[in-house]
């Protein structure tokens, strides 16, 4: 039931999007730091959400990356605390009476 949901739903998305290419199909003029060039108003659209994606891809794993290192000093740490609490726990109490 889940899947056809999910697949309702991404047709639905596939038929919003082709429309809204097809109500947006006039030429734009496309400025770069070199030059210009002519596209639909639509591929500039789909340009632009592709490099929105790609670039919330890289600081996600930027992030991911920087939480796993964090995670291991950590897990580092834990392991030197518990050696540190085994040794004191072999370490004989002297009795001061």
């Amino acid at each position: 039931m889940t899947r056809w949901l999910i697949l309702i739903c991404l047709l639905c998305v596939f038929l919003v999007t082709l429309f809204i290419a097809y109500a947006n199909g006039e030429l734009v003029e496309l400025d770069y730091l070199v030059g210009s060039v002519q596209v639909h108003l639509s591929s500039a659209l789909l340009g632009a959400a592709i490099v929105g994606w790609l670039l919330g891809l890289v600081s996600a794993f930027m992030a991911m990356f920087r939480l796993k290192r964090q995670s291991r000093r950590l897990e580092r740490s834990l392991r030197e605390a518990e050696a540190e609490i085994r040794n004191l726990r072999s370490v004989p109490f002297k009795n001061e009476r």
